[in-house]
């Protein structure tokens, strides 16, 4: 197990070197998939290695820093590359040192206080509910904040931040979350478990729906299929990187919003290549939390859902004809839905009744 470790030990920092071959890629892919600590010790080692550096403020660097880290070392003599290697496994085993060192102080403190109380404290947990037609924003105690959508049920322990930094989520929700190097943060979403150290991300995990999508705006998540039916899969999405995990076929894509809604034509879920999301993409993603509407080439089925949840209405498409259609689009601040279906009517042959009892609207295609 020794051998198996250091072995994976020079993979990771060969990785952190952007010095891996395709051959090593998979191995550490391999290995990642095997057993959630193996991710936490990743995020840990690379978390070490970033603020070991110097000059190093504590935060995340970009490729930009990285690609120039890289042509600094390749740009010097090897034994200059040797010393900054044996540099980096001791700065390494220094911080790890002293995580390891204030963890074992933190156990042992708190192995004497459950012995001096002889008694567990009963955990209870917060839920937070928005309806549809409601939106919140939420700030947990370590400072992360969440954004929920219309229609979402959002909780977590009375003991968050300090037995762990874990949530749990039904419906759709933006984090910003706040980096803790000693403390990874996790998302339990249906099937899906999302491990992140600190970054901003957007999961989309409504129960009707048959995908469960997320989308990493800034830094890196993992992403678990915790299916009991299949073997586990493990995909690392960095930055503009979507995942969807489709829960007929059990399985992860990394894939953009191509507009087909086929989840076949995408990518393997533990393929070396990734396909990355636009800027613009991303904006229509994330947009709900600043209170624009978006439709990013959806169907009217798709459009009709979200439409039902930010309006607190309910839509009936009364021709199949209609599902077909596809838009894209933004209202910013928009009030009413209905501000919406008149600017549908340009450019598709509708017309609408509405039911103010039963807060329903009957959607009709015209015939030319």
């Amino acid at each position: 197990m020794d051998e198996q470790l250091r072995k994976i030990d020079g993979i990771i920092i060969r990785h952190l070197l952007k010095e891996t071959s395709g051959e090593e890629e998979k191995l550490l892919l391999t290995w990642l998939k095997k057993d959630p600590a193996n991710q936490d010790y990743y995020f840990t080692t690379r978390e070490v290695w970033e603020v070991s550096q110097p000059g190093s403020s504590g935060n995340f660097r970009t490729d930009d820093s990285w690609k120039a880290l890289k042509v600094s070392m390749e740009a010097g003599e090897k034994e200059n590359i040797a010393g900054k290697r044996n540099q980096l496994w001791l700065n390494l085993l220094k911080y790890a040192a002293i995580v390891v060192l204030v963890s074992g102080l933190a156990l042992t403190g708190l192995i004497i206080g459950k012995n001096i109380l002889n008694k567990e404290i009963p955990v209870t947990y917060t839920e937070v509910m928005t309806p549809n037609g409601q939106k919140k924003e939420i700030t947990l105690p370590d400072g992360t904040q969440v954004w929920l959508n219309s229609g979402t049920t959002f909780k977590y322990a009375s003991d968050y931040g300090k037995a762990n930094r874990e949530v749990f989520l039904v419906g759709e929700a933006y984090f910003q979350v706040t980096r803790d190097k000693t403390s990874t943060f996790i998302v339990r979403a249906d099937k899906i478990t999302i491990r992140v150290l600190g970054t901003s991300f957007n999961v989309n995990c409504y129960p009707e729906m048959q995908t469960i999508e997320t989308t990493v705006i800034t830094g890196m998540v993992s992403l678990e299929n915790n299916s009991s039916e299949v073997a586990k899969d493990v995909v690392i999405l960095n930055k503009l990187e979507k995942a969807t995990f489709n829960k007929d076929q059990d399985k992860i894509f990394i894939s953009k919003d191509n507009g087909k809604n086929d989840p076949n034509s995408d990518v393997d879920p533990i393929a070396l290549k990734k396909i990355t999301l636009s800027e613009e993409e991303t904006s229509y993603i994330a947009s709900w939390k600043d209170q624009s509407l978006s439709f990013n080439n959806e169907t009217f089925e798709e459009m009709a859902v979200k439409l039902e949840r930010w309006f607190n209405v309910k839509i009936i498409l009364n021709d199949e004809s209609l599902k077909t259609y596809r838009y894209k689009g933004k209202f910013d601040n928009v009030r009413s839905i209905f501000q919406v279906l008149e600017v549908v009517k340009l450019a598709t042959p509708i017309t609408y009744e509405y039911n103010e009892k039963n807060k329903e609207i009957t959607i009709k295609e015209i015939e030319n």
